[in-house]
């Protein structure tokens, strides 16, 4: 059988778009990985219990936290690197998928 020729590539899908095939990548994650989509509502929810935090992102202006607030912020950082972390792991996975789709089109697998 020859259900090789089904497997879409990044070439066959993106031709030189990268940046918009990695993005298509991760932005699965939230729908097929729970608990990235648990790590996003976490953060979520600590940005809406700790509003400042937020603001400290915003490099136009300067923002006072609390001890709270810096608490809040380094658990939302520790999460943020959760989620790369996750981010990359997909990434890598995905282009080892294209590298056995390249290596069955090519007849070598």
């Amino acid at each position: 059988m020859e259900d090789y020729k089904k497997i879409e590539t990044f070439l066959d899908r993106y031709g030189n778009a990268f940046d918009e095939y990695i993005s298509s990548v991760v932005n699965k994650l939230s729908d097929t990985d729970s608990e990235y989509d648990t790590i996003e509502k976490q953060i979520a929810n600590l940005y809406k219990e700790n509003p400042k935090v937020k603001a400290v992102f915003d490099l136009e202006h300067v923002t006072e936290l609390s001890e709270h607030d810096c608490k809040a912020l380094v658990e939302i950082l520790t999460l943020r690197n959760k989620l790369f972390d996750k981010q990359q792991e997909a990434v890598y996975l995905r282009g080892c998928y294209d590298s056995i789709g390249y290596l069955k089109k090519a007849s070598i697998l």
